[in-house]
């Protein structure tokens, strides 16, 4: 069985289920973003759905309370920053349509700007803790640093796609 360096989780315990996001190879994976509430388990199907119609996932491990999905490397950053993107969003549907988009090669220079955004928004993070003396992190990107990049990725994604479409 192959090694991924990115994977999707969904754990249910409790009310609603969470959503984890990870880097790293099998001996040591990190914990990038998490997602709870009402929508992350609609998130989780869409993105594992998406992702499965062109090959682009591999369930690791499948139980009663935690699905865990190995990503494709060229297709991992794009995931996590599209679970950047719908992070404290309403509208999850709107979104899974534009990932799959995505995905299907409709949007290909969003698909690598999706790419350095999860970067960028790793680099912030890592910069906002040295300024920040609280205890360590669980995840590696700061709640405050998604919060204000996720709105920031909606405006451009938005901007971006009208734009493509009057173009077309």
């Amino acid at each position: 069985m192959p090694i991924y360096t990115y994977y999707i989780t969904l754990r249910r315990r409790g009310n609603f289920p969470e959503l984890r996001y990870y880097i790293g190879g099998e001996s040591e994976l990190t914990a990038v973003l998490k997602l709870s509430g009402k929508y992350s388990e609609q998130v989780f199907s869409n993105v594992v759905g998406t992702l499965a119609r062109c090959g682009g996932c591999v369930p690791v491990k499948v139980s009663g309370e935690e699905l865990t999905y190995g990503i494709r490397e060229d297709l991992g950053p794009i995931v996590g920053a599209y679970l950047i993107l719908v992070r404290r969003s309403r509208n999850v549907e709107r979104w899974g349509k534009f990932l799959a988009e995505l995905v299907e090669g409709e949007h290909v220079g969003v698909a690598k700007a999706f790419t350095m955004f999860l970067e960028v928004a790793i680099e912030m993070s890592r910069a906002v803790r040295l300024y920040s003396p609280r205890r360590r992190e669980r995840y590696a990107l700061a709640p405050h640093v998604l919060d204000a990049l996720s709105s920031a990725l909606k405006q451009f994604v938005n901007k971006l796609t009208k734009y493509h479409h009057v173009s077309r």
